[in-house]
């Protein structure tokens, strides 16, 4: 009998919608358990040839939303020439920046979509990125913000990126069209 094993950072976000790091080869008789349809990728990297080759053998979609350009101007911090930054003498690598807008708009887009679930959210370590989407996802539904943060960290754990939270804080939820295919549903 195959072992059942969930991904890292596995969670439910809603009925037919999870959330997790990118699964490996043990994860993937735990996610045929769930009948899924479509794979939103936000991670910053491409996925694993072998988690695409399950993908297309299962007949799931994937969106790789991953190759993004960014239209905020102050992301990503400015680098010196080294990659580093100097702060007080001392150098630091500076803090990453989170998700680009677009990104986060597409993936919403997709989430308001009935046609897409079940779907998984999934970056590399399923905290940050794939954090920031659900997190955003939590402000068009109207969960405090206290609520929203708290989710978060419990995925992001001891590395909480305060720019990723900034991010969901700032996100201006009228940026997401929501369709009468969405409200009917």
């Amino acid at each position: 009998m195959a072992k059942i094993v969930p991904p890292l950072n596995f969670g439910l976000v809603e009925d037919g919608f999870y959330r997790s790091a990118q699964p490996s080869e043990l994860n993937f008789s735990f996610l045929e358990k769930l009948n899924l349809k479509t794979i939103l990728w936000v991670g910053a990297e491409e996925p694993s040839d072998m988690f695409r080759s399950f993908l297309d053998s299962q007949g799931i979609l994937m969106h790789n939303l991953a190759p993004q350009v960014s239209l905020n101007p102050h992301f990503p911090p400015p680098y010196t020439d080294s990659g580093v930054v100097p702060i007080s003498g001392q150098y630091h690598l500076p803090p990453l920046p989170p998700p680009p807008e677009p990104l986060i708009i597409q993936a919403l887009t997709l989430l308001l979509r009935p046609s897409t679930f079940p779907t998984l959210v999934c970056c590399n370590m399923g905290r940050h990125r794939t954090g920031t989407v659900v997190g955003c996802y939590r402000k068009l539904q109207r969960w405090a913000l206290s609520s929203i943060l708290e989710e978060y960290r419990r995925y992001a754990g001891m590395k909480v990126r305060v720019l990723n939270e900034q991010f969901i804080e700032l996100f201006d939820t009228d940026l997401v069209s929501i369709t009468a295919e969405q409200v009917s549903t």
